[in-house]
């Protein structure tokens, strides 16, 4: 299980610096908001693939019930954003116009699912340590230091 949890901080790893350095090559700035928060979009990372990253993070851990909630929350938070109005944003990682929301406010709502659901804080300490976009610290990060998560 140990090397299962190594390989997906690897692969994580991996993921968001090829994401970083892959956005300047579709430079569609203009139209890069956010449908949620309004924010440019500089981190272009569709919700479905940052769910498939949760989904391997959620590999490694043993409570299936719980994990199996997570999923089915997030599966169906993807379906609801994708069918947002406007013109989403060429994701960097699958390459498919459907980048409509921030990876900010999508690991927002992970965030806020994983504290409804009472997930232990190392998952919570864990789950910000590989999927944190509040890099300002003025959102959900505030609430994480209050937890003592971060």
């Amino acid at each position: 299980m140990r090397f299962l949890h190594d390989f997906s901080v690897k692969m994580l790893s991996r993921f968001n610096n090829i994401a970083s350095e892959r956005f300047y090559e579709f430079g569609d700035f203009e139209n890069s908001l956010c449908l949620e928060c309004k924010e440019a979009v500089f981190n272009p990372l569709c919700p479905s693939c940052l769910a498939l990253q949760v989904e391997a993070w959620l590999a490694s851990y043993p409570y299936k019930e719980t994990r199996e909630k997570i999923l089915f929350k997030i599966k169906d938070y993807v379906k609801k954003t994708n069918h947002l109005p406007g013109k989403p944003t060429t994701c960097v990682s699958c390459k498919k116009a459907q980048a409509s929301l921030c990876p900010y406010c999508f690991t927002e709502y992970v965030f806020n699912l994983l504290k409804k659901l009472k997930v232990n804080r190392i998952m919570l300490k864990e789950f910000l340590m590989f999927f944190n976009y509040d890099f300002e610290h003025t959102g959900y990060s505030k609430e994480a230091e209050k937890l003592g998560v971060i």
